[in-house]
């Protein structure tokens, strides 16, 4: 569960938090798309060690699932503070 915050008069404006949550999600849309476009092959981990491929694709995945896990929470932020 994400926490979210609560708009009030001594907090910080719905539209700040918007806006800055809203560049935050397109900016790390951009950096998903440009990661996954890295050019991502077998032929440069083979020769390191008999099981580094499948270790690299691990850790890419890894790394994609967290990346996903941050669009998760501010698309819950956004879709928060839109309401």
């Amino acid at each position: 569960m994400t926490s979210l915050p609560t708009i009030h008069l001594n907090g910080t404006s719905r539209e700040m938090l918007l806006e800055g949550y809203d560049a935050a999600y397109r900016k790390l849309l951009k950096f998903r798309r440009a990661f996954r476009e890295i050019e991502f092959n077998a032929r440069d981990y083979y020769v390191a060690e008999p099981d580094a491929w499948s270790k690299a694709c691990q850790e890419r995945e890894e790394i994609q699932n967290k990346i996903n896990c941050v669009i998760d929470y501010l698309e819950a932020h956004l879709v928060h503070l839109a309401e």
